[in-house]
């Protein structure tokens, strides 16, 4: 990772630790959780599922790069991410692309998508520490059809921080490192994000976020992107959303449009 990318995340974890705003004593884990999702923005939260609760997320995402004969387009559906609160402050994942179609000119790809196992682990409370902080460490398996496979066991661990601030807003980003398969073998990659959220009220909230690939693939550079989206809770129990981002770098795909919703649930009788 280049020394400019390394100060920008030093920036946002200062940022977040000196961010000015009430203190808040730790609650006892409510009877029912509020509904904190990892979707439908690239940063992932820091929130972790309470024991014995379930939550599922999925959604669709449509993308499109180049122009005319060269143009490439995707649509993936339906990404998919289960949630299952194991107590200890950790949670176990599984999550997918789901099926995927790939139209590159006069060429077509379609199958299902890798699977990713993991585990979320809530290290920092932010009523106690100034921010919340979280690992998530998981692995991708070659599960998917030709052409969307690594074809490879491929690591992954992100960093989660985040924190609340005045007027309903709220600071989070995540640092991410991958060992991608290509060609057979390992490649590093790196990824920072952040993201502003805010309280919009009557259930909805919306958010505005940056993040960016040190390397799309072995061969390319950087890929950055911006996006934004809205989401709308109900009862706190269900979510919907929609997103839209654009890439700022020739790597990163051109437009993509998405939407999803979540689903929080208890897993067993309590």
């Amino acid at each position: 990772m280049s020394h400019l990318s390394l100060r920008f995340a030093w920036s946002c974890v200062l940022l977040a630790a000196w961010t000015t705003s009430a203190h808040a004593q730790t609650p006892a884990p409510p009877s029912r959780p509020p509904l904190v999702t990892d979707r439908p923005d690239f940063t992932e939260s820091s929130d972790v599922i309470p024991r014995r609760w379930l939550q599922f997320e999925s959604g669709v995402i449509v993308e499109w790069d180049g122009s005319d004969v060269l143009r490439t387009r995707s649509v993936s559906a339906p990404a998919a991410l289960f949630r299952l609160g194991l107590g200890f402050r950790t949670e176990l994942r599984i999550g997918a692309e789901g099926y995927v179609i790939e139209r590159r000119e006069t060429e077509r790809t379609a199958g299902y998508s890798d699977v990713e196992l993991g585990a979320k682990v809530w290290l920092l409370q932010e009523g106690r520490h100034a921010f919340d902080l979280s690992l998530i460490p998981s692995v991708s398996f070659p599960a998917g059809g030709a052409g969307l496979s690594s074809d490879g066991v491929d690591p992954t661990l992100k960093v989660t921080w985040g924190r609340g601030l005045p007027a309903g807003l709220s600071l989070a980003g995540n640092l991410n490192f991958s060992w991608i398969t290509e060609g057979g073998s390992h490649f590093s990659q790196q990824a920072l994000s952040l993201s502003v959220n805010r309280d919009i009220g009557r259930g909805w909230s919306g958010y505005l976020e940056a993040y960016g690939f040190s390397r799309m693939t072995r061969t390319e550079g950087a890929g950055i992107t911006v996006n934004g989206g809205v989401a709308r809770q109900f009862a706190g129990r269900v979510q919907i959303d929609v997103e839209a981002g654009h890439g700022l770098t020739e790597e990163a795909p051109d437009w993509f449009v998405g939407a999803g919703f979540a689903l929080l649930l208890p897993s067993w009788k309590q």
